[in-house]
């Protein structure tokens, strides 16, 4: 057996199956992307920083590599099989397609989640304070500029004025995600301390699984954000075909990661056709 096989799936006989032996490298952080995976078996570790850094072991029902689908064109992290595992392989060219046919709304929020899922993989990254926190500030560069300009394309959402954290709080606390267009805020997860400014995203994840927003925040200059529904969008997501909401609520689950209780979105899959 070669380290990476590919098959056409048993299930979908128009995408592939990929047997990945232990230790392979399936992709690194910078090769061209062209493809998201949902592990079928086994478990993938995803890595950055020249895998120095782990930020996640993903196992059976769980995705990765969805930043492909907003045409980020190289990876920004390394998957790695830690044992020897099998993925289905879904080309971005298909999976859009089937967003295309989905409301416009999801790609907003599919686009805004990658920008969190961005947001929360550099604030992973982090070795903790600096005596600078500037120097730890997450910039709208790179892929997280692709997601921004995929995320402001044909805007039609509503846009909110906040002048303290308090404000922030009471907005997710109502099933509010938020997607700041203009000012800077602080955050701190886990002892990393990180400046935001515009792109930032807040609640969203949580909002759609109804679960807890545990970060500190505290604005250091007034901020304009869109705001995002939360209880919209999990309806939206719940009624998707089967696929198409494995792969955004994979998405939203990983934003959140593994420490976080997820249960909305997990229960919902029953109501999948």
């Amino acid at each position: 057996m070669n380290a990476i096989d590919r098959k056409p799936s048993k299930a979908n006989p128009n995408l592939n199956e990929v047997s990945v032996l232990k230790g392979t490298v399936l992709f690194e952080e910078g090769d061209p992307a062209s493809s998201m995976y949902i592990v079928q078996s086994g478990t993938i570790d995803i890595s950055i920083n020249k895998r120095s850094h782990k930020l996640a072991s993903l196992g059976a029902g769980e995705s990765f590599g969805e930043q492909a689908v907003l045409g980020t064109q190289f990876r920004t992290a390394t998957a790695i099989a830690a044992e020897s595992s099998s993925c289905l392989e879904i080309p971005a060219s298909w999976l859009k397609t089937q967003i295309s046919d989905a409301p416009p709304f999801l790609n907003i929020v599919f686009a805004a989640l990658t920008l969190q899922l961005l947001q929360r993989n550099h604030i992973a990254s982090l070795q903790g304070e600096m005596d600078s926190t500037f120097e730890n500030s997450f910039k709208l560069d790179g892929p997280a500029k692709i997601a921004w300009e995929s995320f402001s394309k044909n805007m039609s959402l509503n846009s909110i004025y906040l002048r303290d954290s308090s404000d922030i709080q009471a907005n997710i606390s109502s099933g509010i995600g938020l997607v700041v267009t203009s000012g800077v805020l602080q955050l701190r997860r886990a002892g990393r301390t990180c400046v935001l400014g515009k792109g930032a995203v807040l609640g969203l994840a949580e909002s759609i699984a109804n679960a807890e927003f545990t970060d500190s925040i505290e604005i250091l200059s007034p901020i304009n954000a869109y705001t995002i529904d939360g209880d919209s969008a999990y309806r939206l997501i719940s009624k998707l075909n089967k696929g198409l909401y494995g792969v955004v609520r994979g998405f939203a689950v990983r934003v959140l990661g593994s420490d976080v209780d997820a249960a909305r979105l997990k229960k919902s899959v029953v109501n999948n056709h």
